[in-house]
């Protein structure tokens, strides 16, 4: 059974779907870089509670995303696939953001965190599922679904870039630019573009299911057992387990990094964090140009190698520390941040588009919904593992004098441990088989 491929989007089109990623940006960044260093810190939940909480609380995705993948495989409705899910997601989401972002001032305890936070994750699970799953349903070839992720990312970075300069901006009002202003800022970014982007993407971009999908998967064992059974899948589902937990470590003491180590203020961190966010702009087209050109495998190996490798430049920088010393390190690193998320997430969609070539089965929820869920079990694991070895191995302390040998640990936990996943993530991505070719073959389409 070979696919007929949708019609090309227009770039309009496509970024209503995209400003979506505005209020996701909302949603990832604050959390590894803001949020879980203000629980630990400001709200006085410490490190070790903080850590074990988030990875508790990601781990619960484990369930809730396959869940949710099957379910939008499964009973797509008559308005699509994608849309009713995106109007259910938008008031869970605007209700758990307020307290998450805006807890009492009179502190809060692991009660009141995992309560909004569940709520939160659900909403976020159901948000994104549905989008990324909608991308696979209309984009028309290999290189249109890396023109999605891509222009996606792009939103998604302008957005963080945004929601990075909040602080600086704070700074020079009225507020007196602490942390807790910082995030009731991007808390409410978060709830007030929650409805404007969800209309711009329901009113402006087709969502035309076949109803006929609906018996394609159920939620067994057997069903779950079945699609591990893809080896490229397993290798892409490894990849974001992986990423995730480089990712996360380098966020989740990014701010601690900058100040103990670098002696930046906030204000600085988060200009530096702009730096990063600018570089990977550019480098993400540098990527997906090299994924034209060769192949979307070949590149995100040579990206993840070279993410790797700039970490030695931290450890370089901090021997003479401040702001230039840092910077330079922050755009090196930035440069490659965003190949594995978009390459990794377009293989996963040309992964989708073969198996309904060949089988008629859209599984796209699903393998987005697994897909999303990997990232988040190593994002989980990132933030624990980043505060268990920052508190029990260097015997750093949030919000307190540390000792030399403390901030030197730290150091060398931020530096060698990204460096590790990101080597082992190249290594697991070597045997990637699914070449433009073998799409083109696979779904019955021309290569390009």
């Amino acid at each position: 059974m070979k696919s007929s491929e949708p019609k090309r989007l227009s770039t309009p089109r496509v970024l209503a779907l995209s400003s979506l990623a505005f209020p996701l940006s909302g949603i990832g960044l604050p959390v590894g870089v803001y949020l879980s260093p203000f629980y630990a810190e400001e709200v006085g939940l410490g490190l070790a509670l903080t850590g074990t909480l988030f990875l508790f609380l990601r781990l619960w995705d484990m369930f809730t995303d396959p869940v949710m993948g099957i379910i939008i495989d499964r009973y797509p409705t008559r308005y699509g696939r994608a849309k009713p899910w995106i109007l259910i997601s938008v008031p869970i989401l605007m209700l758990a953001a307020w307290f998450v972002y805006l807890p009492p001032e009179s502190g809060a305890g692991p009660t009141y965190f995992v309560i909004w936070m569940v709520l939160f994750y659900v909403g976020s699970t159901i948000l994104q599922i549905a989008r990324n799953a909608w991308v696979t349903d209309i984009a028309s070839g290999y290189d249109d679904r890396s023109r999605y992720f891509e222009i996606i990312e792009i939103v998604s970075i302008l957005s963080m870039l945004f929601l990075l300069l909040l602080p600086v901006f704070l700074a020079g009002e009225d507020s007196d630019g602490s942390r807790r202003d910082q995030i009731a800022a991007m808390g409410i970014c978060l709830i007030v573009s929650l409805p404007i982007t969800a209309a711009l993407a329901i009113f402006f971009v087709p969502d035309k299911p076949d109803l006929s999908k609906s018996t394609a998967t159920s939620f067994t064992p057997a069903a779950l057992k079945q699609a591990f059974r893809n080896p490229q899948l397993a290798r892409l589902l490894g990849l974001e387990v992986l990423v995730g937990i480089a990712v996360t470590v380098t966020a989740s003491l990014y701010l601690f990094i900058a100040e103990s180590v670098f002696g930046l203020s906030d204000q600085q961190a988060s200009l530096l964090l702009v730096a990063y966010f600018i570089a990977s702009v550019i480098g993400l087209r540098f990527w997906m140009g090299l994924s034209q050109r060769t192949e979307k495998g070949a590149a995100l190996r040579i990206a993840l190698i070279m993410s790797a490798v700039t970490y030695a430049l931290y450890f370089i920088g901090a021997q003479f520390g401040g702001f230039w010393a840092f910077a330079l390190a922050a755009i090196a690193n930035g440069f490659g941040f965003t190949a594995p998320f978009v390459i990794g997430r377009s293989m996963t969609a040309d992964l989708v588009a073969c198996e309904q070539a060949e089988n008629g089965h859209n599984r796209s929820g699903l393998f987005f919904a697994m897909n999303s869920a990997a990232y988040k079990i190593g994002a989980s694991l990132a933030v624990a593992l980043a505060y268990w070895l920052a508190h029990y191995v260097a015997g750093y302390e949030a919000g307190a004098e540390n000792s030399p040998e403390s901030v030197r640990g730290l150091l060398v936990i931020f530096c060698v441990v990204p460096t590790l996943f990101f080597l082992a993530a190249w290594a697991i991505m070597r045997n990637y088989t699914l070449t433009r070719s073998e799409v083109a073959r696979r779904t019955g389409t021309a290569p390009v």
